[in-house]
């Protein structure tokens, strides 16, 4: 058991892991809680098995690239392993975000004004029509997550973001195109986890969990 009152997840704010967090526990958490990123999906199982934090929600699988690898690693080698106490399923709706300087040269110019498309390195299969189509010759820059794609976005006059909407509001930047993914029924699904206490029975979804490692 631990006495903290953090609720982990990977950082930073307006990630889609931000989104799941604000999904399963509520906009507000209950109960003196208090949401706090961190850096790594590392970082959220040392901090939930060292009870730095109480629960932490890390990516799982996506519906259209399957497993996120570094979450499956994780599950395998950590020992004891977190315990699995619910998920969530988040729909992913990538926007292209730009400072209002770009969106003026973009309506000047036309979009081969935008140079650099920044973005996380898994949603680049998730929107390849879009980019084919509207940014062809754009360098596209792979960064940590969607949030600091768009805070990236906010500092230059040629580059766009591809991100969640709410990324947008934290890094005062406005929407381009809204989305522009590929498929419009793709989830990402979190796993909500706490402490693993010696000799607690594993959960139904701690179970199927198991069985879906096992499958690779």
């Amino acid at each position: 058991m631990t006495n903290s009152k953090l609720i982990a997840y990977l950082g930073p704010p307006g990630t889609y892991s931000f989104q799941a967090v604000t999904q399963y526990f509520g906009k507000t958490p209950a109960g003196h809680y208090e949401y706090v990123p961190l850096n790594t999906i590392a970082d959220c199982f040392t901090a939930v098995q060292d009870g730095t934090a109480a629960y932490v929600v890390v990516p799982f699988e996506n519906s259209s690239n399957g497993p996120v690898k570094f979450t499956y690693d994780l599950l395998l080698k950590t020992s004891p392993r977190p315990s699995i106490i619910g998920d969530t399923n988040v729909k992913v709706e990538h926007y292209v975000l730009a400072a209002p300087t770009t969106l003026q040269r973009i309506k000047q110019s036309g979009e081969n004004a935008v140079r650099t498309v920044y973005s996380h390195p898994q949603v680049w299969g998730q929107c390849t029509r879009y980019l084919a189509s509207h940014f062809p010759n754009a360098a596209r820059i792979n960064v940590d997550s969607t949030a600091y794609a768009a805070a990236l976005t906010a500092k230059e006059g040629n580059a766009v973001a591809i991100a969640s909407i709410a990324a947008a509001d934290i890094a005062n930047v406005e929407v381009y195109a809204a989305e522009v993914q590929d498929n419009q029924d793709n989830y990402t699904r979190f796993l909500v986890m706490e402490r693993y206490v010696e000799g607690a029975k594993r959960t139904e979804l701690d179970r199927s969990v198991d069985r879906e490692l096992l499958r690779l």
